[in-house]
């Protein structure tokens, strides 16, 4: 394709396709308006449902609990228990009503709550009503009574909701102590007082409840419970909860919005605006021209400038606007440190070429006092003194050991194992015999490769922070493979105080200080938790048997 300038292109775009995008983003902006609306819609009904469901459910609990107190505090029962022995029904009647009174004449959850005595002789119901007609809510009690029991005599305790002529009860059996049900409370729910919250989110396809099997549809205007319809409310919105290990789910319905059928005027807005646009397009273009392509000119000129090799080159032409003002700053600014980076390059590379020398005597340095200390060696074999020449052979590894000019970060075990055994030499020189050292090493793990210096530092804490204090002590060095997992520990006998767990406790959450613990501990976790991360642990601890127990564990291999 032909290149064309920035302004031709603008022009073109603007001549050839303004329409399509103003269209398309006027369609867009439709869209996304009503997916908005919707989603809006949504959200506030989904937040009015929780918040309602919220409602509903702590008072049906509150209800479930009731029927329990009812069961489980003894009144009834006690009083039909006098009953049997006494047979005095108006005793019974008295007793009954006024523990019903007193405990549910001021819940507002319920127009009534009955209990049946399943014995025919004695009198059918005794009923508490709350904010309505005592009588009125008897006769449609009884209506129902008969159908409420056969359903309460198919089951033990369990609780049972009822739609029964638009009225929803609750209904829960009485057992008496050889666990036989002699009586069934029963609660007739005021749905004013427990439903109000769901009938209030409307919705055009209704709210549809489900208690358990118990299922109807709310009526918003009149709050009327209806048995629910066969095709469920369009676009529906589910909610479920848990009342006491019984179920609870509501369907609401959502009218569908439409943005272009609602709003008729909208697409004659949008035609308008199209054609008012068309005025606009010429003092854009010019105003492009001025603010945008010229200055870019200006820009790209003075950036070839600089590719060319004119460092330091600055634009002198006047910026039209505030942008473009700090822009061309910037340039100038960038220009200038241009050349001023390239008259400092000499200079840099120069101390560069001096680090790199002193980098290469720093490795000359190891190396000679390695040969020294291999000189010294020789002259103690020469003189047969046997003691000093171990000894020098001992720290000559461990000075191979803390250089490793190799970088390897990992080596094998039996590498490791010769640098502690090179320290335990030299600490059982310094300490005597009082110091007693034993390993305890799976020979099949020798050749595991672990991270270098994982276990000298932590032989080197037991000794120096315990053993050396006591000038002796017994040390033990284990070393294992369990499953995938590498372990190696480090135990000797020795106390810890309080500030000695606390630093242990410091490290090992991560939080310790400079002086939390030793610096041996402190490297050798943290190096751990940038091999292995979580995969690795480093325990301290005191034993059953009086001891302290340093232990490693990493994935093998």
């Amino acid at each position: 394709m032909r290149r064309i300038s920035l302004k031709a292109g603008l022009m073109a775009t603007i001549v050839i396709c303004w329409l399509a995008p103003i269209v398309t983003v006027a369609v867009l902006a439709g869209i996304l308006l009503e997916t908005s609306y919707r989603q809006s819609v949504r959200q506030e009904v989904e937040r009015a449902a929780e918040n309602a469901m919220e409602q509903v459910q702590m008072r049906l609990e509150d209800a479930v609990n009731n029927s329990k107190m009812v069961s489980y505090d003894g009144t009834v029962r006690s009083s039909y228990r006098w009953y049997m022995q006494e047979g005095v029904g108006v005793t019974l009647y008295r007793a009954v009503n006024d523990y019903l009174t007193h405990r549910f004449s001021l819940d507002e959850k319920y127009k009534a709550v009955f209990i049946n005595f399943w014995d025919e002789e004695i009198p059918q119901s005794y009923a508490l009503c709350s904010n309505t007609a005592g009588y009125e809510v008897r006769l449609v009690f009884r209506e129902q009574t008969d159908g409420i029991l056969e359903v309460m005599r198919e089951v033990d305790t369990e609780i049972r909701f009822l739609l029964l002529d638009g009225e929803l009860y609750m209904a829960r059996n009485l057992l008496d102590s050889s666990f036989t049900p002699y009586a069934t409370v029963v609660m007739m729910f005021d749905a004013e007082q427990v439903l109000r919250p769901l009938a209030e989110l409307g919705g055009s396809g209704g709210v549809r409840v489900d208690i358990d099997d118990c299922s109807f549809r709310l009526d918003p205007r009149e709050l009327r419970l209806e048995p629910p319809e066969e095709e469920g409310p369009p676009h529906p919105l589910a909610y479920s909860a848990s009342v006491d290990g019984h179920s609870l789910s509501v369907t609401i319905g959502m009218e569908e919005y439409r943005l272009w059928k609602d709003n008729p005027w909208l697409p004659e807005v949008i035609g308008a605006s199209a054609a008012l646009i068309l005025p606009l397009l010429a003092v854009v273009i010019a105003l492009f021209t001025r603010h945008v392509s010229g200055p870019i000119q200006i820009l790209a000129q003075a950036n070839r400038q600089v590719q060319s090799g004119q460092w330091g080159y600055q634009i002198d032409s006047p910026p039209p606007n505030v942008e473009f003002e700090k822009l061309y700053t910037h340039f100038n600014g960038m220009s200038m440190e241009l050349q001023n980076q390239f008259q400092r390059a000499r200079l840099e590379q120069q101390a560069t070429q001096r680090a790199q020398i002193k980098a290469l005597q720093s490795q000359i340095n190891p190396h000679f006092l390695n040969n020294t200390l291999e000189i010294i060696n020789w002259e103690a074999r020469m003189a047969d003194n046997e003691q000093v020449s171990a000894m020098i052979e001992a720290l000559s590894t461990m000075l191979d050991a803390a250089l490793d000019r190799g970088g390897r970060t990992q080596i094998p075990l039996r590498e490791e194992m010769g640098y502690v055994d090179a320290y335990l030499y030299i600490s059982r020189e310094r300490l005597g015999d009082g110091f007693h050292v034993y390993k305890e090493i799976d020979q099949t793990v020798l050749d595991q490769p672990v991270p270098r210096l994982i276990l000298q530092p932590i032989v080197e804490n037991a000794v120096e922070h315990d053993i050396t204090a006591r000038r002796g002590g017994n040390l033990w060095v284990r070393a294992c493979r369990s499953g995938e997992r590498m372990v190696l520990e480090v135990e000797h006998d020795g106390t810890m105080n309080e500030e000695d767990r606390e630093r242990i406790r410091a490290l090992l959450s991560g939080d310790a200080g400079e002086l939390a613990c030793g610096v041996g501990l402190r490297n050798v976790h943290q190096r751990l938790k940038l091999i292995y991360g979580d995969e690795a642990a480093l325990e301290v601890g005191e034993t059953e048997s009086g001891t302290i127990l340093a232990r490693i564990e990493f994935p093998a291999g």
